[in-house]
C-alpha cells in the first residue's frame, strides 16, 4: 500500500506483485485483516472447499469451475498465495474439461486449505 504521508510502499497488496509472492503467515495475515475479516475468509474457505470437493465427486464441472473461481478470489485478496495459485489450475483443469489434471489439483487442495486457515489463525474452528 502507498503511504501518501510519507510517500513509501508497505507490506500489503502491492499492483503487479505476484501472487506467490504474497506472504503466507500468521503474523502477517493477522496483522493485515485482524480477526473479524480472517473469520469471514476462514468461513469462505470451509463452506466453498467441501462444494468443490462434492461438485468434482459428482462429476459437475461447471460447480467445480464457479466455486474455485469464487475461492480463488478470496484467496488472492487474503494473500493466500499459494492456495490461490492451486484453485487456478483447478479452474484452468474444469475449463478445459481435463479431468486428470483437476483432480490431481484437487488433490492438493485439503492441505493447502489447512494451511491457510492456520494462516489465519482460524485452524481449530
Amino acid at each position: 500500500m502507498l503511504d501518501r504521508s510519507q510517500g513509501t510502499t508497505q507490506a500489503g497488496f502491492q499492483p503487479g506483485r505476484e501472487i506467490a509472492a504474497m506472504p503466507n503467515d500468521q503474523a502477517f495475515l493477522a496483522a493485515r485483516h485482524g480477526p473479524v475479516l480472517a473469520s469471514l475468509c476462514a468461513d469462505e474457505l470451509r463452506e466453498r472447499h467441501p462444494r468443490i470437493q462434492a461438485a468434482a465427486a459428482a462429476g459437475d464441472v461447471r460447480t467445480v469451475l464457479t466455486e474455485a473461481h469464487a475461492l480463488r478470489g478470496v484467496a488472492a485478496n487474503f494473500g493466500l498465495g499459494v492456495l490461490a495459485e492451486d484453485l487456478l489450475v483447478v479452474e484452468t483443469a474444469a475449463r478445459r474439461q481435463d479431468a486428470d489434471g483437476m483432480h490431481g489439483a484437487l488433490g492438493r487442495l485439503p492441505g493447502e486449505v489447512a494451511k491457510a486457515l492456520a494462516a489465519l489463525g482460524q485452524a481449530s474452528s
